[in-house]
């Protein structure tokens, strides 16, 4: 059953990508503006003009256009960037690695911490500690990405503290390991943009355990309140905690645009941001696709994750 499930929520994501593919190609090519004039300035000859358009293939229809570049796509043959001298592959393989270090860093932070945080305000519910921690997440909650960033900047890299570099320009020719206090401010400023939601979902879904029948059952028992925490209240909402962090997880692997373009972090958003302003199609189009394939991805994971820790789910399948 599950692997019908997983087959049609793989065609389901073909589907998808496909049809975000059409879109963004449609959307970007119905945009005012000429790439061409941007990529070769002011001053051009005739020559490099036609050169250009045959290099684009906006001479041909835009069918065909499409295809050729679906047909790249797939074939991982992603062409070359219109404002840079790197082939896409090699642009974008490189911004995908660095987010998804930034990824890795947030995410260890994340899990753990949230998960304290949420249990422990739903096993004190309503007292001093729940209040703290609720007024917290939401004031995280309500104060936008760039604020938060800002203030790290301002907190721990200029005004307050010279602790941390305020901007992630890398070495290129430093291994990144060397060069891990770049990762400081864009992982702190995730970190603390994001926990408010896996906190409050993980809250909820613990107090609704701690009310449940069977861990009142166990606390009739006389089980000591820790075991009725830990062994029965905490594996009762592993799934909606697993999919906290899957939702977490996937916000991550498009949504760090604003984070990476304040501290110049060279990963998947900084570089979509860099490639609307230069107007560079292929770039965007691509980096649009592989965002859209790792969200899907990870939705489909996820899925999968809640089902295997949740016997209920898997008993109605």
């Amino acid at each position: 059953m599950i692997r019908s499930i997983l087959l049609r929520r793989l065609v389901s994501g073909v589907i998808t990508l496909w049809l975000i593919s059409v879109v963004i190609f449609a959307v970007l090519h119905v945009l005012p503006g000429d790439p061409r004039l941007i990529a070769l300035g002011d001053e051009y000859t005739q020559e490099q003009w036609d050169a250009m358009t045959r290099e684009m293939q906006l001479d041909q229809s835009l069918l065909a256009q499409y295809a050729s570049w679906f047909k790249g796509l797939v074939t991982f043959d992603w062409g070359n960037s219109l404002m840079s001298p790197y082939p896409i592959s090699e642009l974008l393989g490189s911004a995908i690695y660095y987010t998804a270090l930034l990824t890795l860093f947030v995410m260890i932070l994340v899990i753990p911490i949230s998960t304290v945080i949420g249990v422990y305000s739903a096993v004190h519910s309503g007292r001093l500690a729940d209040s703290v921690a609720s007024f917290l997440t939401l004031s995280l909650a309500a104060m936008p990405g760039f604020a938060i960033a800002v203030l790290t900047i301002y907190f721990l890299a200029t005004n307050v503290f010279r602790i941390f570099p305020g901007s992630s320009i890398f070495n290129p020719n430093a291994s990144v390991w060397s060069q891990l206090d770049l990762f400081a401010l864009p992982v702190l400023a995730s970190v603390l943009g994001l926990i408010p939601y896996p906190v409050r979902m993980v809250r909820a879904a613990m107090i609704e355990a701690l009310e449940s029948d069977a861990v009142m059952v166990a606390r009739l028992k006389g089980l000591p309140e820790r075991t009725v925490i830990f062994r029965h209240a905490l594996r009762m909402c592993l799934g909606p905690i697993v999919q906290a962090f899957g939702l977490t997880l996937v916000f991550l692997s498009g949504g760090t645009i604003i984070v990476e373009t304040v501290f110049s972090y060279p990963g998947v958003g900084y570089e979509l941001i860099q490639g609307v302003g230069r107007r560079d199609f292929p770039v965007i189009q691509t980096l649009v696709v592989i965002l859209a394939f790792f969200t899907i991805v990870l939705n489909l994971l996820t899925d999968l994750a809640v089902m295997i820790v949740t016997p209920r789910l898997r008993t109605r399948m």
